[in-house]
């Protein structure tokens, strides 16, 4: 498996283990509106230690590749990392 997709832990999270017998792992909980309690502040690590707590993930998808970007709730792209499907 070279990409697994989870959600609900109410946050961003993107692990790059991207390469050989690796395995990138995103989770994704923070999309659609309000869906935590803590703070989206990106300074404030005692609530939280991922991306952000608000956003989404955008994924451009090629024959070869997976290009995935980790988007807060502003706009700003946090991280990205590309996937290389294992045949």
């Amino acid at each position: 498996m070279d990409l697994l997709v989870t959600g609900h832990r109410h946050d961003q999270e993107l692990h790059d283990h991207s390469g050989p017998g690796g395995m990138t792992c995103i989770v994704t909980g923070g999309g659609g509106g309000i869906t935590s309690e803590a703070t989206p502040n990106p300074d404030d690590k005692e609530n939280w230690g991922s991306e952000g707590q608000y956003g989404f993930y955008d994924f451009t998808i090629s024959r070869d590749s997976i290009f995935i970007e980790s988007i807060n709730y502003d706009g700003k792209v946090l991280r990205t990392a590309t996937v290389y499907p294992s045949r």
